[in-house]
């Protein structure tokens, strides 16, 4: 988005400022070279902890 935003701004320079256009090739040029972004790092697979189940206790009633 700020590539395009920024050429843009170059074609109106040229259009209501009078840009010389050498300067303008020269702005353009630095313009539309992209940019370097860096790798990604790779993903390793974790494993999570592991569940316990839960037991259920019966409930006996009490005897008198």
């Amino acid at each position: 988005m700020e590539a395009n935003s920024n050429l843009l701004k170059l074609k109106l320079d040229m259009v209501y400022h009078d840009v010389p256009v050498e300067e303008a090739q020269t702005k353009f040029a630095e313009l539309s070279q992209a940019p370097v972004e860096k790798a990604l790092a790779p993903v390793g697979v974790v494993e999570g902890p592991k569940k316990k189940r839960k037991t259920v206790k019966a409930l006996v009633p009490k005897s008198k």
